[in-house]
């Protein structure tokens, strides 16, 4: 019972009230939420970039809670990597008197979410090359399987009716294996334009759907 008072008492100092809460709405939340609307970044992609709580954000735009420096620099570099220090003193000042002093622990928790959030995006951009990779070898070797048997001999004397069925029948077979290895090389094209699209330094993970389509279809 102890236990769970001293984490409600813990939890309503991070809790503004009354004349603070409408103060944070107005400044910091007005802040953010002009930001986001610059950058055109949503609260679940902006949580995805900063690694803070998409919870967390949508409170402090309503004035719900008090931040943290740590957690506007994160925020901050959701936003744009490129301006975080300029970001971070923007939202502190937005933040007044209720901004809160960092701890240590807060701190080391913020540093381990943006390595492992920077190593899964690692992982994914790996992963995607890979793809890309597998789908130009399958492209190459249908390639070659269909120049290999295009060699055919229609001038073919006394052919039956079964040497054309048969021929017919290769050549509906070759078109389907050029056709697919097209796609194969549609697919690893779009992979490879999607890696290589400017992103923000954790957003790799996000394909565009029709990439992600492909993927689903094996291309």
């Amino acid at each position: 019972m102890r236990d769970d008072r001293s984490k409600c008492e813990k939890w309503t100092g991070h809790v503004p009230e009354g004349v603070e809460r409408e103060r944070l709405a107005a400044t910091l939340g007005a802040v953010l939420r002009s930001l986001r609307a610059a950058y055109g970044v949503g609260t679940r992609p902006l949580a995805r970039r900063s690694t803070v709580a998409r919870s967390t954000i949508q409170r402090l735009e309503a004035g719900q809670r008090r931040p943290r420096r740590s957690v506007l620099a994160a925020l901050a570099y959701g936003l744009d990597p490129g301006r975080v220090q300029e970001l971070t003193e923007a939202l502190c000042a937005a933040a007044g008197p209720s901004l809160r002093d960092d701890t240590a622990g807060g701190l080391r928790r913020r540093e381990r979410r943006l390595a492992d959030a920077r190593r899964a995006v690692k992982w994914e951009a790996w992963r995607i090359w890979q793809d890309a990779e597998n789908a130009k070898q399958q492209a190459f070797h249908l390639t070659t399987t269909v120049l290999a048997k295009l060699p055919l001999d229609p001038m073919k004397e006394r052919m039956t009716h079964a040497d054309l069925d048969r021929g017919f029948d290769q050549l509906a077979a070759l078109e389907a294996v050029s056709a697919r290895s097209d796609r194969l090389f549609a697919y690893r094209d779009a992979l490879m334009r999607d890696l290589s699209r400017p992103r923000h330094p954790l957003e790799v993970n996000i394909l565009d759907w029709h990439t992600a389509r492909r993927r689903a279809r094996g291309g």
